[in-house]
């Protein structure tokens, strides 16, 4: 165990940064070549400290909204956060652009800062300037994962609160639940506590770190609350062949072929590993990142595919592959 946690935490973690909340923490230079505006959710304490002023922490806090300015340099992947801002929850959710909205939900031992640097580059990547929103949940490092599944179980109150508002703002059918790792199991379950009839646009689940057949017994309750249900998995994932040894159980975003009623179900191992993890495969591999493109509708048009997907013997099951 201790084998497998020290593993972990060498592919995955850097020091937990705190960024200052309404000052500029670093300046943007000709260096960036692209600084992303990232609006967020977060239900993490705004923490007060006399030496960096106010910043998000990793304890439970009250729903609150801002804007996170991450900078990027040439070919740069991991980014540097530049500045955070606060605003009013009422007004997090106004002026979105037209087309898809995707509300992000990340996975376990993410502190904010990278929250925001890992969000703000999938945004960047999928197109989806001002059509994106990150919900950060209280998660801290990766020698905690039992204590961040109960922080992730701790804050479905406040996703929900979250999909309220925005389907009240701009429509069910416009929004995309994008859940990665273990942000997975909290759509799942903060749509479990959801009583409303309206169906949301689709739920798409990356590299999920759910029991497979936990979720499979929740398909049913998934297609009431959701029109689509896309599922990425990778045989190459690193962080959850790790799961499945702490959990003793079969994760979902492991690939294998298996059967679930309207749900397509996409296997990714085909086109390699961009990460010593193989686990953030939507945010730096090229093939996913097209393919979520021309499933968001965030990519041109007649853009020339460099992947496709090639159905598997199971109905509904595709593995994505480079065009010959």
């Amino acid at each position: 165990m201790l084998l497998i946690i020290a593993f972990a935490a060498a592919v995955t973690t850097s020091c937990a940064t705190r960024i200052p909340v309404g000052t500029d923490f670093r300046a943007v230079t000709d260096k960036h070549e692209n600084v992303v505006e990232l609006r967020f959710v977060t239900n993490r304490k705004l923490v007060s400290s006399g030496t960096t002023g106010e910043y998000y922490g990793d304890d439970h806090g009250e729903l609150s909204a801002g804007s996170c300015r991450v900078g990027f340099e040439a070919d740069d992947e991991r980014g540097e956060v530049l500045r955070v801002d606060t605003q009013p929850l009422e007004s997090i959710l106004s002026d979105i652009a037209p087309g898809r909205f995707v509300i992000y939900v990340h996975g376990y031992g993410e502190y904010f800062a990278k929250n925001c640097r890992r969000a703000a580059l999938l945004q960047k990547r999928l197109g989806l300037g001002g059509r994106m929103l990150l919900f950060s949940w209280p998660s801290s490092s990766y020698l905690t994962y039992a204590g961040d599944a109960n922080d992730l179980e701790q804050s479905l109150d406040e996703l929900n609160a979250l999909l309220t508002l925005a389907a009240d703002a701009v429509g069910h059918e416009r929004i995309v639940l994008m859940a990665h790792s273990m942000g997975s199991r909290g759509v799942v379950d903060a749509l479990k506590l959801r009583d409303d009839e309206a169906r949301f646009g689709s739920a798409i689940f990356i590299a999920p770190d759910i029991r497979r057949d936990v979720f499979q017994d929740n398909v049913s309750m998934l297609q009431q609350k959701v029109s689509d249900i896309v599922v990425y998995t990778s045989d190459s994932d690193r962080v959850l062949w790790l799961s499945t040894t702490v959990n003793v159980s079969g994760r979902l975003g492991v690939a294998r072929e298996f059967d679930v009623d309207h749900t397509t179900v996409i296997d990714v191992t085909p086109t390699g590993t961009n990460d010593i993890s193989g686990h953030l495969y939507h945010m730096l591999n090229p093939a996913v990142i097209e393919d979520l493109r021309a499933l968001l509708g965030s990519g041109p048009v007649d853009a020339k595919r460099s992947f496709h997907r090639v159905p598997g013997e199971t109905p509904g099951f595709w593995r994505l592959e480079p065009v010959p």
